[in-house]
Parts: structure tokens; sequence; C-alpha cells
């Protein structure tokens, strides 16, 4: 029989130490979903004592393997509550055995004639087949590994009832996956599909190899390649120019050719920068380092390589909800209902990072409540049932308890991470400004929130409240345009971008040929320092095309209902607009019929649920679409397009095809939304500039460096912006700005001045403000503490 190791190598089980106050809150988790997921065990009569959870046919035998394992360490805890859980502490142990075994005679390894059965509800195309994926490729075998250390660590943790025949299964097992990845490089891939959670997974699996066969002798070939894989899982291209001391060797020659990240550490996959996989390389450090720490073993230096730079990014964009912002959009559950702290809770343990700890809270919170409010099941059960997810059934993303098991393994092993620090302390560090350029976006978190602007993969705008993605979804393409060119598919052909740190905010320009090269896309984007933004977009047609749609605007809201996370997530947006106010409710049918589609026509403003207020003007008409088909389901979420263009218009070449300006206001009440100012100047050919209460915005698209005067008709009082001058004559007034072609500037307003007459004023950045008189007796006021009478062609200091 093929046993593990050496006779005696590891006869006892797992050792682990006390409970602690974070262990107990996931220990908490684990036993009200115990009952759920009793409820999904099934035995299977095949062969002896053997058992799946969710029919047993879902990818890689994960739908056994995690709920297995839940199991498991609920029962090898001191302080499982029995009465909780509603499973005796004996039929937790009996059932994830009786997983174990099951998961051993129908992996790859296992007799003949063992294989998953067929069963209604569950994927089809795993019926009747055995897991392991044998000759599948690369991508499906090594993502077994998660079953197969699975596997091991049940093994180590249950050892007392674990019989020879299981012991000698999964030994097989373990000899198996090592054989396969066991001389096999690491893969490399940063754009569109990183390989970083590949590689981590994979390092997972030898690890696990290495460490239940620790007696056999190519167990150590096999740790040594588990090292590579688990270096290689945050690897960045700068490290191939490292010569620093690593190992034996040097960084470089440690890596070479292999990268997983951007050089900025962030990763992308399926096409855009993804917060989801992005983690995944942090989350190696849990799961792997797990794996050794169950087993007693020093946690390989190869397993925290990069990871602390990695986690930085993830702490930046996380949001109250204690969720990373998806900044080029989500192609998963945008709200998963457990486990995404997990990035957190492994900074607060291996980094000792307070924010992290104080990060990782809220989204436990966060879980606990949804939790709690679904009787125990991680999502609702009548949503789960009639959703359609990106990879059905829905039923699956129950398979979420593995994380909680895991997270709740890593506090049992390691205790209970940093203590977290004070919140207010924490957002006072996290905010400012942080620019990426390699994964192609801008951040700005805020006192109201958070900004970002994505240039690449997804040309989109995500402005989120504190409240973040449980109020405005990260969809793909949020509020910056997506056009549509009849005979000219979508592309994306970068002219020119930049972004400027100002203000305590940012500007970004942005111009984009779209569609085949036929339309030009040019944006300003400012980011203010108190979490407004202002926004200039157009379209022009770089030859004679047919316009057949356009939207900008667009921003989906979130309209979940989840019962402990009320008044947010209450079931129900109200929109505010000029006209009236609506209240939309947000359920889940089965056809498109049943959505709500409301035109609004051209409104000067809208408020979105006294969460986000905007005041815009654009070419097209308003829409909200209150969803209740979703296919694939994300979240319950509406649609808020604020200019919408669906006649076919003919454009010629040079002639604009639409245009939105706005101002966006986080946190904002719908009473003070139509006080909120927005002004667009007149200015030369290919400029912009625009004003709201403090800020000015502006950039020249095209055209030599350049003082642009930007005109409108004269208000009642002057906004003055250090760096500008100001022409105040008749009944009109002008800005002049110094610009450079596709660059930013946005300033904050210094004073505010009233003037009789006409009268030029020049700031300098330095915060001099002088007064020209331009004829006759000019007056002019600071606020409410100077009053200055000019005499005709006099230049008089004002402040300064």
């Amino acid at each position: 029989m093929d046993m593990p190791g050496q006779a005696g190598e590891w006869d006892a089980p797992a050792t682990l130490p006390p409970e602690n106050a974070m262990s107990r809150r996931y220990l908490r988790m684990l036993e009200k979903w115990i009952p759920a997921g009793a409820g999904f065990f099934g035995l299977w009569p095949e062969r002896p004592d053997c058992g799946h959870f969710f029919g047993g046919a879902h990818w890689y035998g994960q739908e056994t393997i995690g709920p297995a394992e839940a199991f498991a360490l609920a029962s090898a805890s001191p302080e499982y509550d029995e009465c909780a859980g509603g499973v005796a502490r004996a039929d937790l142990r009996r059932m994830a055995l009786q997983a174990a075994r099951y998961l051993c005679f129908t992996h790859d390894t296992g007799p003949d004639g063992c294989v998953r059965p067929h069963v209604p509800g569950v994927r089809r195309e795993n019926c009747g087949t055995k897991w392991g994926e044998r000759g599948a490729g690369f991508f499906p075998e090594s993502q077994c590994a998660r079953t197969v250390a699975g596997l091991a660590r049940i093994c180590l943790l249950l050892r007392e009832d674990v019989d020879d025949e299981t012991l000698g299964m999964v030994a097989g097992i373990q000899a198996d996956y090592a054989a396969r990845f066991g001389r096999m490089p690491p893969r490399s891939g940063v754009y569109v599909d990183t390989q970083m959670e590949e590689n981590g997974w994979t390092s997972w699996g030898l690890a696990s190899a290495a460490l239940f066969l620790s007696g056999r002798p190519e167990a150590a070939d096999w740790e040594s390649m588990a090292r590579r894989w688990m270096f290689d899982t945050c690897a960045a291209p700068q490290d191939s120019r490292d010569f620093g001391a690593f190992g034996s060797g040097t960084v470089r020659e440690q890596c070479w050719k292999t990268f997983t990240a951007l050089p900025d550490y962030w990763a992308e996959n399926h096409g855009m920068v993804h917060p989801s996989y992005t983690g995944a390389g942090v989350l190696s450090l849990m799961t792997v380092g797990s794996q050794y720490g169950l087993w007693g073993k020093e946690l390989p230096p190869e397993l925290f390589w990069n990871r602390r730079r990695v986690y930085e990014n993830l702490k930046a964009l996380t949001d109250g909800a204690g969720y990373a912002q998806a900044v080029q959009g989500m192609d998963w559950h945008y709200l998963p209902a457990a486990g995404s702290e997990a990035a957190h809770a492994v900074a607060s343990v291996f980094f000792d990072d307070p924010d992290a700890a104080a990060l990782q809270r809220r989204g436990l919170g966060n879980a606990e409540r949804r939790q709690d409010g679904n009787g125990g099941r991680l999502y609702d059960p009548e949503l789960a049932a009639n959703a359609h997810d990106v990879q059905d059934p829905m039923l699956m993303r129950e398979l979420l308890i593995a994380q909680v098991a895991h997270l709740y393994l890593l506090h049992r092993l390691f205790g209970p991470g940093a203590a977290p620090a004070d919140e207010a302390e924490l957002e006072v560090r996290l905010a400012g400004v942080r620019v990426f350029p390699h994964a192609g976006f801008a951040h700005h978190r805020h006192a109201r929130g958070q900004t970002s602007f994505s240039w690449r993969n997804s040309i989109m705008a995500l402005p989120l409240t504190r409240e973040g993605i449980c109020t405005m979804a990260p969809c793909a393409e949020a509020f910056l345009g997506h056009p549509v060119v009849e005979g000219h598919p979508d592309s994306h052909h970068l002219r020119d971008v930049n972004v400027t740190e100002d203000a305590g905010g940012f500007v970004a320009v942005l111009v984009v040929d779209r569609c085949q090269e036929t339309l030009r896309q040019a944006a300003l984007f400012a980011s203010l320092p108190d979490g407004r933004a202002l926004s200039f977009e157009r379209f022009t047609a770089l030859e004679d095309v047919q316009l057949a749609g356009l939207d900008q605007g667009f921003l989906q809201i979130i309209n979940e209902r989840f019962a402990r996370l009320a008044p947010n997530c209450r079931g129900s947006r109200t929109l505010y607009s000029p006209d009236a106010s609506k209240e939309y409710q947000g359920w889940l049918g089965t056809d498109e019929g049943r959505d709500v589609v409301d035109w609004l026509g051209r409104p000067a403003w809208v408020n979105i649920d006294d969460r986000m207020g905007i005041r815009f003007i654009g070419t097209g008409r308003t829409v909200y679409h209150n969803r209740h088909y979703f296919k694939p389901y994300r979240a319950i979420a509406d649609d808020l397009v604020l200019s919408r263009q669906v006649k076919r218009k003919t454009l010629k070449r040079g002639e604009e095809g639409g245009r939105l300006t706005a101002v966006l206001v986080p946190e904002q009440s719908h009473q003070d939304t139509p006080h909120a100012e927005l002004r667009m100047l007149l200015g030369p050919r290919g400029s912009v500039c625009l004003i709201t209460d403090g800020f000015l915005a502006a950039t020249m698209f095209e055209g030599e460096e350049q003082v642009c005067p930007f005109t409108l008709a004269r208000p009642s009082r002057f906004q003055v912006f250090p760096g500008t001058g100001l022409v105040i004559r008749g009944d009109s007034c002008s800005y002049e700005v110094r610009l450079a072609a596709a660059r930013g500037m946005c300033a904050a307003a210094s004073h505010v001045i009233s003037v009789e007459g006409d009268v030029r004023v020049d700031a300098t950045c330095t915060g001099t403000v002088y007064a020209s008189s331009l004829g006759g007796t000019p007056r002019v006021s600071v606020g409410e503490e100077a009053e200055y009478l000019l005499k005709s062609g006099e230049v008089r200091t004002i402040v300064g």
C-alpha cells in the first residue's frame, strides 16, 4: 500500500494552538453554516464509507473538499459548540472522512469505474467523470492543488480516525500531483492573464506532496520546486534586474524571465487589472503558509517575496465594506459573501499591520451580518436557487465556506494578528492620490470615499462613496463613454494620457481613438481634494461614419437587500431629479419583461438615493433602468445613463458625436444637488475649462503650449485661482490659463472677490493677488475682509 513518508513520521494528529479572538469569530461562522452544509451532504454507495457535498460533481472536487475541511476544522476545535452547529463532533469527523474517501476513489488515481455521479442541478459535463483532469492541460490540472492539499490537511487533522486505505489513496494523489508538476518550471504571464493564481496553487500542491510524503527521496526536490513556484507567484519584471542576495544566489537568478505582476505590483486577469487575482498572490501566503504551519514547519522565504508590495495596493483601494475597488470592472460577484477580507488577514498576521487588522474587521463584520441575515447560509437561499451565476449553479457560491475555514486555520496556527488601528487614523494615513502607470489607472482616496480613472483595458471612471461597492457597482466602462459605430467594432488606440496630482487630488487628460480609429474620445477628469469630481468628455468623428449609439455617464447602482446592512442595502433606491423622485425596488426576476426603463428627458441634475449628486449637461437623454433580470448574476443593480443616444447619426469628419459635462458629489443630499455649481467656459478650439465651487480644471487636448482665455457671463462673485489671470470687463469675464497639449491643470480658489467696474486680477502661485484697473475707478472687495477703490490705470496688491 502507498503510505505517506516513512512509518511513524506523523502518526499523531496536528496539534493546534489554543483558540484566540479572531479564530473564534471564524469558528462561529463555521458553526452557523454547518446545519446547511450537513443538508447538502449525501452518501455515495459505490464504495464503503463515502459521501460528497452538493452532488459531488462540481469543478476539481471543490464542491466536496471545502465543506469537508470546514467540518474537519470545526471538529478539531475544543470550543466547537454542538448545539450551535447542530451536528455532533463525531458526525462532523465522519462526514469529513467520508468526503475525503469519495474524492480519493473518484480521482484519476482511483479505481476504474469510480466516477462522479449523475445528479440533477450540478455541472453535467463533470458527471460520469473523474476529477484530477489528467490530460486536460496545465490550467485545470494544476487547479486541483486546492483539493489535493485539502485532502492532506484532513488526514493530518483527523489522523486518529484515518484508516490505512484512505491514507494510501491520499498519498497516491499527492505523488500523482508531484509527478505532473515536480519538474515543470513556473509559468510567466503579466498582461491580460496573469499566472499569479496558477503559480500560487501549484506551489500549494507541490508543498503538500513534499510535506505529506516527506520520507520519500523525491520530497526534497518537490519542496525545492515548490519554493520556486512560490517565488514566481509574485514576481515582477524589475526582479530580473535585482542582483541582491536571495537564498544561495540572487533575486535575478531566482526570477530570471518569469513574471506574474505588473511593475507596479498589480495583477491583470480576464483582460482587466483585477483585485481578486491580485489578491491571489497574497492569499498564497495564507494557504501554503498554513500547510507548512500545520506540519510544524518554518515558512520558506520564497513565500513572502513581493507579497507586502502587492498587499499595499489592495489596502489603499479597500472601501468601507472591506472590498478592494475594481478600477477596471469586475467579472465575478461584486459582493462576495465571505472571505473578501483574507488579504487583510494575511497582512495583519504576517506583516503585523494594524491597518490591515482594522480593514479585516470591516470585511469580516460585513460577512457576519450577511450570514446572520441568511440564517447561516452565505447567500440568500431563494437567490441561490434562481440566479444565473457566472458558473451555474449559483448554489456553488456556498463553497466560499472554504475561505472561512482557511481563515480560521490561519488564525488558529499563527494567532490573532496585529491590534487594529483606529479607523479615523487609518483613513488619514490611506488618504491621497496614487497613480499606477503600468496598471493604467489613477486612484484618489478622500474623505467621501474613493475615485478612480482608468485609461487601459476598460476606459472608465468609478466614483465611490465611503460605502463603496455596496452602493456603486464596479461595472466595466463606468461613466466614460461607450460608442457604437456601424461597421467599425470597438478598439482602443491611445493617443495621449497624462495624470497630474494637483491640489490634493488629480487631473487626468485622455485622448484615445475608438472603433477602428474612426472616432476620437477626449476626456478631462479631475478628482478634487474634497471628493467631488469634474468631468468633460466628447467624441469627434475622424472620418465619415454612422454613429449607431453612444452612452455617456453610465453608473450601475447596487440595489440588493441584506437585512443586517440596512439602511443602505435595503432593497430599494430612490432617484431624485428636478421633476420628481421615484423609488425603484431591487429584486430578482426570471425575464427581462419585468424590467422598468424610465426615460427622464434632459434634467439638469439627478441624485442617487441621497448618496451621489450629479449636475450635468449631455447631448443625449437620461435613462434609469431598474433591472430585475441578470444573466449572469453579479449583483442586483440598476443602470443609470446620464446621456444616451440611440438614433443613428451621420457624422462627417470633424463633427462632434456627443459630449457630457458633469460634476459628481459623493454623499450629497438631494436637497443640495440643485445648488451644486457647474460652469463650462468658452475657450479656444480643442480646449475645455470647468469651474465648480472652489475649483477650476482645464486642458487643451491639442496644439502648442499657450495662454488660453476662457470666457463666461459675468457672475455676481468671482473666484480667484492661483496661476491664472482674470479679466472682468462689461457683462463678461475671462480666465487666462497657461496650458500645454494634453496636460491638465486643476487649481483651488484662493479667494472670492466682488467687483464693480472693469478690472484685471492676477494671482500668483505664491499667494499674492494683484488688481489692475482697466479704466474708471473700479471697486474690489476680497471676501468680507477688505475693500479697495482703484484709480484709473492703477495696479494694486489686494492680497499678499
